[in-house]
C-alpha cells in the first residue's frame, strides 16, 4: 500500500512539475508573441506614418503649383485689364479734350 502512495505522490509530483513546464513555456511563447505583435504594430505605424507623410507633402507641392498658376494667371489678367484701361484712357481724355475745346471756342 505504501508503494502505491509512492507512486501515487510521484505521479502527482510529475504531473505538477509537467503542468509548471508547460505554464512557464506557454507564458513565455506568449511573451514572445507579445513583443512580436508590437514589433510588427510599431512598424506598421512608421511605414503609415512615412507614406502619409509623403502624401501630404504631394498634396502640398500640387496646391503650391495650382498656386503658382493661378497667380500667374491673375497677372497676366491685371496686365491685360492695365493695358486696355491705358488705351481707352488716352481715347476717352482725347475725346473730352476735344469736346471741352469746341464747347469753349
Amino acid at each position: 500500500m505504501e508503494d502505491i502512495i509512492k507512486q501515487i505522490i510521484q505521479i502527482d509530483s510529475t504531473a505538477l512539475n509537467t503542468k509548471h513546464t508547460n505554464e512557464e513555456s506557454l507564458r513565455l511563447k506568449r511573451e514572445h508573441y507579445e513583443e512580436q505583435m508590437k514589433i510588427y504594430k510599431e512598424d506598421v505605424l512608421k511605414k503609415a506614418n512615412a507614406r502619409a507623410e509623403e502624401l501630404y507633402n504631394q498634396i502640398v507641392e500640387s496646391g503650391m503649383g495650382q498656386y503658382k498658376i493661378e497667380e500667374e494667371k491673375s497677372k497676366q489678367a491685371a496686365l491685360l485689364i492695365e493695358n486696355r484701361y491705358l488705351q481707352i484712357e488716352d481715347a476717352l481724355l482725347d475725346k473730352i479734350f476735344s469736346e471741352l475745346f469746341m464747347v469753349e471756342g
